[in-house]
């Protein structure tokens, strides 16, 4: 889309954009950072599936709508760019379609100096206003919410105080401050919280017993410490292996997903895709297969995952799975398994025909965290 901004003077970026960049991710496919200007406001956008921040930025004037998409390197530089400014103070905008790397770029101006960022001109960033309505559409619930501790962390950079509103299970909590708007998705919460509060409410409800101290004069405490620096050892051991598990599977699907184009795509995307197009994802947990996503442009994506006949059978077989997801016109995605450079043909053609919704899609930009 065309950029129309000249020297629009906006006041609170730096705490929009510190806001959102602890929910930025790098290798997902709607990483980096998003500025969506309204004509009165300017937003920052970070999401990594499970967790969605909105900063909002306030206009001197107002300017034509418009947005540009920053990869997550540039917006990191930016972000500390935005650090050396004071948080009161307005900075100045205007695009350049042709900036010092021949790309186009946002230049910003502040008090004491200057800085470009880079622009990606990828399209395929998640319709943020949709889904914050569909979060927002929902009633606030009263019933326990289990929510990931390590991604909480991120809330911190909105400042000392926040709200957050659970909308139901395996709904987004919604995030609210000055100026920012955020969306948490909860853990699936497998067994009910019922026994655990009976037993906290039974121990702080039972009257106290005096009981007598520990005898600390044998080899327990000793034997505590051993034990504890055992645990802290093996702990760190097996984190270690794990990290090195997930490199070699990330690097193995996608080596594997690169030989399996050339050998059943060998005249569609056995030449249209690079090794290094793939990205490799690790398994996980619950029986989660590795899998390679690669970007194919104009919203569409493939996968590539190997599975196997019976995962209980010690003789069974491996097979190929490879998925084609284009978008849909309702804003989610269509799933088609192909097998062959005539499938993907056959696909693509039918993509071009169908225009409406056939109701054959799957949500886009709502993965709940398992």
């Amino acid at each position: 889309m065309t950029i129309e901004l000249s020297d629009v003077g906006v006041t609170g970026l730096r705490t929009a954009v510190a806001r959102a960049l602890p929910h930025m991710t790098t290798d997902w496919p709607w990483g980096g950072l998003l500025l969506d200007l309204d004509g009165t406001h300017l937003y920052a956008v970070a999401t990594e599936r499970h967790t969605l921040a909105i900063g909002r930025a306030e206009a001197s004037r107002p300017a034509p709508a418009w947005r540009a998409h920053i990869a997550a390197a540039d917006a990191l530089s930016l972000g500390r760019f935005l650090d050396d400014t004071d948080p009161r103070d307005t900075v100045f905008l205007t695009y350049a379609e042709y900036g010092d790397e021949g790309v186009p770029e946002v230049r910003l101006r502040g008090r004491h100096a200057s800085h470009a960022v880079p622009l990606t001109g990828n399209d395929d960033f998640p319709d943020w206003r949709e889904i914050a309505a569909k979060a927002l559409e929902q009633p606030a619930a009263d019933e326990p919410v289990c929510l990931t501790l390590r991604m909480l962390q991120r809330w911190a950079a909105v400042g000392e105080q926040a709200t957050f509103s659970h909308r139901g299970a395996h709904r987004a909590v919604v995030v609210t401050a000055d100026d920012f708007l955020g969306l948490h998705m909860p853990c699936r919460i497998r067994t009910s919280l019922t026994p655990a509060l009976d037993g906290w409410h039974q121990a702080i409800t039972r009257p106290r017993k005096d009981t007598a101290m520990p005898d600390t004069t044998g080899p327990a405490a000793h034997l505590r410490e051993l034990a504890a620096d055992f645990r802290t050892r093996t702990d760190q051991a097996r984190t270690q292996a794990r990290r090195e598990r997930e490199e070699r599977e990330r690097q193995d699907i996608a080596s594997r997903a690169s030989d399996c184009m050339e050998r059943l795509f060998p005249q569609t995307l056995g030449l249209g895709l690079s090794p290094e197009a793939w990205q490799g994802y690790p398994g996980g947990q619950e029986d989660a297969r590795p899998m390679a996503v690669a970007h194919l442009g104009e919203g569409m994506f493939v996968t590539y995952e190997r599975r196997t006949t019976a995962l209980d059978d010690p003789w069974a077989s491996s097979y190929d799975v490879v998925v084609l997801l284009r978008p849909c016109s309702c804003g989610k995605y269509i799933e088609s398994v192909i097998d062959s450079d005539y499938s993907l043909a056959l696909v693509l053609a039918d993509a071009e025909i169908v225009t409406a919704c056939v109701s054959d899609c799957t949500p886009s930009g709502e993965r709940e965290e398992g």
